[in-house]
């Protein structure tokens, strides 16, 4: 349920969003010229942008996941999402933990690191109720997996 934040939380979180804003949109303007305020603001919000699509879109759109629908909620967190490159660090660093997609929807609330330590006691659940566990071994499977089925979208019917 949704809880309404006490005023020194709400105040946190509106100075917080100002001083983001400040610090990524205004200050480079401030301390750089012009193009290479321009550069910076473009370039770091393009770069974030492209690899956060990149670690979301791979978990979700792939053949297995994009169709997938179950009526339990819990089963829908699981066989709507994809784990990839659980056992490798590069992917757990640069994906920010999304790797572990799975795990993620099921237990939105947890830290990023405890996601390693839930994976196999999920996994374990969902074969024992025969629920699919989509998973990967890492990026260049995910990537593949993803333009396969976007490939396959955008053929005609």
């Amino acid at each position: 349920p949704f809880v309404k934040l006490d005023s020194w939380r709400m105040s946190s979180h509106v100075l917080g969003r100002i001083l983001v804003f400040n610090l990524l949109y205004l200050y480079p303007f401030y301390a750089f010229s012009i193009w290479k305020a321009v550069i910076w603001v473009i370039l770091s919000n393009a770069t974030f942008g492209l690899s956060f699509m990149m670690n979301s879109q791979i978990n979700h759109l792939t053949e297995a996941c994009a169709h997938a629908s179950d009526t339990n909620f819990f089963k829908h967190q699981v066989v709507t999402a994809q784990n990839f490159g659980v056992n490798n660090v590069w992917c757990t660093f640069y994906s920010g933990g999304l790797n572990y997609q799975i795990e993620h929807h099921l237990f939105p609330f947890v830290n990023h690191c405890h996601l390693p330590d839930l994976a196999p006691k999920v996994k374990e659940l969902c074969k024992k109720y025969s629920v699919p566990y989509n998973e990967v071994s890492g990026y260049s499977e995910a990537l593949k997996r993803h333009f396969d089925h976007t490939d396959a979208m955008s053929i005609a019917s």
